[in-house]
């Protein structure tokens, strides 16, 4: 019997993708035993307001920069070239189908994305389409992952939730102030995405 495909999925804004991201992906490629990594910007992110999230072609862009080179990473358009809202249960399935029993899927993200997810669209039918693989910062308090995971229709789905501490504690929101105050983010992004932020002059105050 041939050996099921092992794919990590890294969804998100990427506004901007920075080390953390990228971090998170190595990591969990090599605990996981991961055959490739698909980089998914959202297209119109339902969780955030317009005017934090830059276009989403600068984001795609910024990604393709990110991973260049890196073997078994690859950039996907597949939320921003559909049309609504980007929700990752309707991401998912469509990957399931293109896959089919030719893969198993694992969502990789970071705890605030797991603590949230019951406010997520169908979040119990993303149960049946993946696992999830959680990446913690240093320092991390878990006490709402735990009471997460206590909720009944979820208590079944625990072993379907991986939890990874990473030494990186970097988010994108603080990456953004930086640049807004005029302060240099160059230390957590990749040295490619830095330059084109400056170039472009993103993220900066109007």
């Amino acid at each position: 019997m041939k050996k099921l495909k092992r794919i990590g999925i890294m969804g998100g804004t990427f506004n901007p993708i920075h080390k953390g991201h990228l971090a998170l992906a190595r990591a969990a490629k090599k605990e996981f035993a991961l055959d490739e990594i698909i980089f998914i910007p959202s297209g119109n992110p339902p969780h955030k307001r317009v005017t934090e999230v830059i276009d989403k072609e600068i984001r795609y862009k910024m990604v393709k920069m990110a991973i260049k080179g890196k073997k078994k990473y690859f950039a996907s358009r597949i939320e921003m070239d559909r049309p609504g809202l980007s929700y990752a249960v309707d991401t998912f399935a469509a990957l399931k189908r293109k896959y089919g029993q030719k893969a198993k899927l694992f969502y990789i993200m970071g705890l605030d994305s797991i603590n949230e997810i019951l406010d997520w669209r169908k979040p119990l039918e993303l149960f049946k389409l993946c696992e999830f693989i959680v990446g913690t910062r240093p320092g991390t308090k878990l006490r709402t992952f735990r009471r997460l995971v206590k909720f009944p229709p979820l208590m079944k789905e625990v072993d379907k939730i991986h939890l990874m501490e990473l030494k990186e504690n970097i988010s994108s929101s603080n990456i953004r102030e930086k640049i807004a105050d005029g302060r240099s983010a160059k230390a957590v992004l990749p040295l490619v995405v830095w330059k084109y932020i400056r170039r472009r002059r993103l993220y900066l105050s109007p």
